[in-house]
């Protein structure tokens, strides 16, 4: 990351005392899930849904955070699951997810996982071509007349902006090189298509689309959505669609991403400020009704209108204790070394700005700039370059880092330090749902006959 960027919007309600006392039960670092935050959002998102005059569902992306413990609770209020393996198939299955409410994604399906993802009676939304045949020859085998799928499209738009001109370019080329799902009125997309009819087994009865991630930018992205609705009516036309799932990527106010490109890079080493554009908010409630109405315009009237956010529904209901290791003051910096880093925190050192907040006592209210940074021997486990914190941090203070719920579990590691815990709260209710890692896990895949063959062999001369 290059220069500061503003603190983002806090998310109210946490109760930082509460998670001050536990840290006094758990070993730093280690994140707190909110039962009460998590069932807000999911009644705000199906209240939001339920709101248009059209068949509506909302899957959760297991892949944001797969704990169970939070699985269970959205399977619980009535969402669908979108999975991208067989692994995150079996643990939505096993949340509770109805396998007619779940639907398997992703750019690399196995036989092995489209074969159980038949088997449960999961839609398969097409992007590799070869699933296309590998589904065929499956329902053809287990008597299968007709097998529902999708097929993924993209727009080909980009669905972010910056004042940074060269970030501009960089985002429209991504967009046009974008390796998931097809491109909205291509010949390519068409061929699959016709393979689709031609298929004796399968019927295509939903058009899927996935833009990005964080997206904040409200009118880029129905813009970006207007492709993927004209192309799903004209296959409506041609088929007789149940579906539009349009995605997640609905961006959250807890985070900010900062939108520059080489050019900015390039004035920051000369001494130029960085770019600090206003970051837009996105109204998913205002979003989604956009999309509904242009949804009437092309004759896609009775057709499920469906979303798949992750991120939306978990970030604010997920929060991660760390404790100060040390503090070094040098020339041309002022550090903070912190017990949770890149390995249980994993978007530290890619330029997501997350809201840090001391905990514990009271502290001065002369701040200074402060670069945090995880305990990882890796030089890109850095929190923020330049965050205000008070002058008086120090060694054994609580930072409070919002805001993540999402991806923090199944992108944590064990590099240098092992993953963390997980506590969850509901009402005056606390429970450890996810245990943190012992270097003994760390090594339990290792096999044991060959520790044992190295314990005995003789040491090198």
């Amino acid at each position: 990351m290059s220069g500061a960027l503003p603190d983002p919007a806090p998310a109210p309600g946490w109760d930082y005392d509460r998670l001050v006392a536990l840290a006094d039960r758990h070993t730093t670092p280690f994140h707190v899930l909110d039962t009460a935050r998590l069932d807000r959002a999911a009644q705000d998102l199906l209240g939001a849904l339920g709101e248009l005059a059209r068949p509506t569902k909302a899957y959760y992306s297991v892949k944001t955070n797969y704990l169970p413990h939070l699985t269970r609770r959205l399977a619980r209020h009535g969402m669908g699951a979108d999975v991208v393996s067989g692994y995150e198939l079996e643990a939505a299955l096993a949340a509770g997810f109805a396998p007619a409410e779940t639907v398997f994604n992703g750019p690399v399906k196995t036989e092995e996982e489209l074969a159980l993802a038949l088997r449960h009676g999961v839609r398969v939304n097409i992007d590799g071509e070869h699933e296309i045949e590998v589904l065929e020859r499956l329902a053809a085998a287990a008597g299968r007349d007709t097998v529902e799928v999708g097929i993924r499209v993209s727009p080909g738009v980009p669905v972010s902006t910056s004042s940074d001109p060269s970030y501009r370019l960089q985002a429209e080329r991504a967009a046009l090189r974008n390796r998931f799902g097809w491109p909205a009125g291509s010949p390519q997309l068409a061929r699959l298509v016709q393979r689709i009819a031609e298929s004796s087994h399968l019927r295509l009865t939903a058009v899927h689309a996935h833009l990005s991630s964080q997206i904040v930018h409200q009118e880029l992205m129905l813009r970006a959505l207007e492709k993927v609705l004209g192309e799903a009516a004209e296959l409506h036309r041609r088929f007789g669609l149940r579906e539009v799932n349009i995605g997640g990527g609905f961006g959250v106010p807890g985070i900010r991403r900062p939108r520059s490109g080489p050019l900015s890079a390039l004035w920051g080493l000369h001494g130029g400020d960085p770019v600090t554009d206003e970051e837009p908010f996105l109204d998913t409630a205002l979003l989604l009704s956009d999309v509904d109405k242009h949804m009437r315009d092309l004759g896609l009237d009775g057709v499920t209108l469906a979303c798949e956010p992750g991120r939306w529904l978990v970030s604010d209901a997920m929060a991660m204790v760390t404790r100060v290791m040390s503090r070094k003051e040098l020339p041309e910096a002022r550090w903070l070394i912190v017990d949770g880093g890149n390995n249980v925190a994993p978007w530290t050192g890619s330029g997501e700005v997350h809201r840090l907040v001391p905990i514990g006592r009271a502290f001065s209210s002369d701040q200074s700039s402060w670069s945090v940074a995880g305990p990882l021997c890796y030089e890109n486990d850095v929190h923020s370059q330049a965050v205000g914190l008070p002058d008086d941090v120090r060694t054994g203070d609580l930072l409070c880092l919002h805001d993540t719920g999402a991806y923090s579990l199944g992108r944590s590691n064990n590099f240098i330090r092992t993953r963390a815990a997980v506590v969850a709260i509901d009402g005056d209710q606390e429970q450890l749902v996810w245990r943190a890692e012992t270097g003994e896990d760390v090594f339990r895949l290792a096999d044991p006959g060959l520790l044992s063959a190295d314990e005995n062999a003789e040491p090198p001369q």
